[in-house]
């Protein structure tokens, strides 16, 4: 069960452009997310901004000892983010976590390579996953729409020596989307099925189940992603970021004529199984 407790910043530092990375301690969270969960922030001790911000987790460290902490990459888009940059060292915040479901790792049995596709802020939910799966034969797939788009370049090669970068602006690496340089290399995963993890823009997303979806047919793809979505609480309550799926769940109702077809991304995922989502 997550729990609302007070950590303490031990580092805030701007990255590149508009993104900062975040490090707090906090060992009861950090030693019990899984890769894919997230935590919700309070931004402010002021009634504005008023809803907390969800991040998803980029790394943990000091396992369960005291020494335990976590750390979210953000990118400064409002406000509340923005109010994020002047926090110092030492400064007391105030988060919930861990919240939702995270990836289902392969079993250890698994052998054949393994492919993270991130876009954007969307590769921050990755690199957890990315240390978890350490030993096993990664590609990992950064897109962004520039090269100050491009994060974690440095913390994934030391994980992986397949590491291929996007820009859709020809900046750096391949010219187009992340999912176009997928387009370029998956011919070369023909024996399946393959583990695919995935999080980055709803769209990203979007266009790359076009792409798998002949592939995902034949069953060579085992696809999981991680949604991106406006929270309104963080675990379920207020029904604001629910998403259209393909399983109904009668347990849950929005609207009489839509038993159980939604899903709320703050619970229910945010991973979900990348066929199960209605994209139409």
């Amino acid at each position: 069960m997550p729990r609302q407790l007070n950590g303490k910043v031990l580092k805030n530092k701007n990255l590149q452009s508009c993104y900062y990375l975040l490090e707090i301690y906090c060992p009861w969270i950090a030693s019990r997310i899984k890769p894919g969960q997230f935590i919700m922030l309070r931004t402010s001790e002021h009634p504005y901004p008023l809803l907390r911000r969800p991040f998803s987790v980029f790394y943990t460290r000091g396992g369960s000892s005291s020494e335990g902490r976590l750390a979210i990459l953000y990118k400064v888009v409002g406000k509340g983010t923005q109010k994020m940059t002047e926090w110092k060292e030492g400064q007391k915040i105030n988060l919930i976590g861990p919240l939702g479901n995270g990836f289902t790792l392969p079993p250890h049995s698994y052998s054949s390579e393994i492919i993270l596709i991130g876009g954007g802020i969307g590769v921050v939910s990755l690199y957890l996953l990315a240390e978890r799966l350490k030993g096993r034969e990664l590609y990992v797939l950064i897109g962004g729409k520039t090269q100050e788009d491009i994060l974690c370049r440095n913390e994934f090669k030391k994980l992986t020596s397949n590491l291929l970068i996007a820009t859709e602006d020809g900046s750096t690496g391949f010219r187009g989307t992340v999912v176009d340089l997928f387009s370029t290399i998956k011919g070369k995963f023909n024996r399946g099925p393959y583990y695919l993890y995935s999080c980055g823009p709803m769209e990203m997303l979007k266009d790359l189940r076009r792409n798998l979806s002949f592939r995902m047919a034949e069953k060579k793809f085992v696809a999981q992603v991680s949604l991106e979505a406006r929270m309104g609480c963080g675990f379920g309550a207020c029904w604001g970021c629910v998403v259209k799926t393909r399983t109904p769940n009668l347990s849950h109702r929005v609207g009489p004529d839509s038993v159980g077809l939604y899903q709320r991304v703050c619970k229910e995922g945010p991973v979900f199984n990348l066929e199960e989502i209605v994209w139409d």
